[in-house]
């Protein structure tokens, strides 16, 4: 099933989420899609040392090197595809807050729009989310698929990027990592679930790179420039253009101030 002969390894629950750990496997994101298909009831999370054909968002390629962090979660949320992804934003703020509580460095990493995290202004996380709906437009499962950069980080990239080791000079193991971002999750989960995106829309302003400042929007067939004014009511960026009014922004590539390179 992992793609190499390997079924995967049960681990001890970590907070109410099962886990399966592989030595190496083709896509964490993969096998959970795979398990999902076979009828997996959610709430599993697929770790691997290393992925062989780890990827991001818009296809890109993610270069997974053992002691990085590499894991998908698998959930099936009672929710359309739209509300659905709102949960990156919860992901996101529970990566932050495992990371300020491993290494004492919170006010150092801020989270990117959509689903990147930075560690003084250098990419050193990255999310992809993959879902599938039935014929009648219902959700039948959600992939949310991490990679932190621990230990090491890709060099030659078209972007700036670091890990925590380089940054901090130590970084937690994958699995300390993971045990402490999933009850983070569950905490952030329960209040979407509660409350809606509003429970998490502060919070994630709060730790946001970019916010108030002015930033370049790559689209698939037109570049904007305007102000980064907040999130929506749904979690669309708000560009405040120069003119005087705003444009909702649902996906493109965003480029920081102080963030040289490609959009990342």
């Amino acid at each position: 099933m992992a793609g190499d002969g390997d079924s995967g390894t049960e681990r001890p629950d970590i907070g109410g989420w099962r886990i399966l750990q592989f030595d190496e496997i083709d896509s964490t994101n993969e096998e959970a899609r795979r398990r999902a298909a076979a009828g997996d009831a959610g709430e599993l999370v697929v770790v691997a040392e290393r992925q062989n054909a780890g990827r991001g968002r818009r296809g890109r390629a993610w270069v997974s090197e053992g002691g990085n962090l590499f894991f998908s979660v698998l959930l099936r949320p009672v929710a359309g595809p739209a509300r659905a992804a709102e949960l990156a934003f919860a992901t996101g703020l529970a990566l932050h807050d495992a990371l300020a509580e491993a290494t004492g460095a919170g006010d150092r990493f801020r989270l990117k729009w959509p689903n990147d995290m930075l560690l003084d202004n250098e990419k050193m996380s990255g999310m992809l989310l993959e879902s599938a709906t039935g014929r009648d437009g219902a959700l039948e499962f959600l992939v949310i698929g991490v990679g932190v950069n621990l230990a090491s980080y890709p060099p030659d990239m078209p972007y700036p990027a670091t890990s925590v080791t380089a940054a901090l000079g130590t970084a937690p193991t994958p699995m300390d990592l993971l045990a402490l971002f999933l009850p983070r999750l569950s905490h952030w989960i329960g209040l979407w679930e509660r409350d809606g995106f509003e429970a998490l829309r502060e919070s994630w302003l709060a730790r946001a790179a970019g916010l108030g400042d002015r930033v370049t929007v790559r689209l698939a067939h037109e570049t904007l420039v305007g102000v980064f004014a907040g999130l929506r009511p749904d979690g669309a960026l708000d560009l405040l253009l120069d003119g005087g009014t705003s444009r909702a922004i649902t996906a493109g590539d965003i480029f920081l101030p102080g963030v040289d390179g490609a959009a990342l």
